[in-house]
């Protein structure tokens, strides 16, 4: 049987729950093989590879990389599986981690200008190494400074033109899949149909891409089917994955809810 989900954050990025209580989770639900895609980091991945052996589920070493295409202008995010090594990854990873940590310093600083107490000591105890707006958002509802996590500050503050609707830049999309391949790991786009950036295969495919997510919350039914032309094409392998947040996630898909395709189970050989 090969039920897996190979789109999982934890707390060790954007997820309010760390691995071992996914696991939990992944267990009761009949989950066979696993991907934790913290942003930008590998870190813990090897060892959350043999937490995840301890409650029998078989996991892969992964990361979700952010990138972008710099001539069509939009954001692309970058799976990779299997990794060897973390040399490359971590090379372009950890320069996108210290820019995003200081943009949400930057955006404490303006929530204490405009009135909100948002100590970032406090802060930092609940992200860990990177602070990510999710981490702002929960310290302002557990404090009593907010209704909700994706409410009125969320739209308001850190969308849709607030004070702090501002963003870093990302590294090139094609370097990224070259990092991946250096590592020794598969490079696979993912959800396409969210960044509506089909038409950078080609060009990711000249770099070694190796795959593309099918199963995923935003990719609609006519996303999957550019998907598995794209694949026909070009020889890439078809994945999915819930994009597992926890709470940390708006409207977010359970765990196992998008299970991937079964020609991704090639990830598994030799792993």
């Amino acid at each position: 049987m090969y039920f897996a989900d190979l789109h999982v954050h934890t707390n060790v990025s954007d997820c309010s729950m760390p691995a071992e209580n996914i696991l939990k989770k992944a267990k009761k639900s009949g989950i066979t093989h696993i991907a934790f895609t913290d942003h930008d980091t590998t870190q813990c991945a090897f060892e959350h590879q043999r937490l995840a052996a301890e409650f029998g589920i078989q996991a892969i070493p992964a990361v979700e990389m952010s990138a972008y295409d710099y001539e069509g202008k939009r954001k692309v995010h970058i799976l990779g599986y299997g990794y060897k090594t973390t040399e490359h990854i971590e090379a372009i990873g950890s320069e996108t981690l210290r820019k995003r940590h200081e943009n949400c310093l930057r955006q404490i600083h303006i929530l204490n200008n405009i009135g909100y107490q948002v100590p970032v000591e406090e802060v930092q105890k609940m992200a860990g190494d990177c602070i990510y707006k999710q981490h702002i958002l929960d310290y302002l509802l557990k404090t009593g400074q907010s209704k909700s996590l994706f409410g009125d500050i969320y739209r308001n503050i850190f969308k849709n033109g607030g004070p702090c609707d501002f963003d870093i830049t990302y590294p090139n999309a094609a370097e990224v899949v070259e990092a991946i391949k250096k590592d020794g790991g598969k490079a696979v786009l993912a959800h396409p149909g969210q960044q509506k950036n089909f038409d950078i295969i080609p060009l990711l495919v000249q770099s070694g891409l190796d795959g593309i997510e099918w199963n995923h919350p935003s990719n609609k039914d006519e996303d999957k089917k550019k998907v598995e032309a794209y694949a026909r094409e070009y020889g890439l392998f078809l994945t999915g994955g819930s994009d597992f947040h926890g709470q940390y996630e708006n409207g977010g898909a359970g765990l196992g809810e998008y299970p991937a395709h079964g020609e991704s189970i090639c990830l598994f050989v030799n792993n």
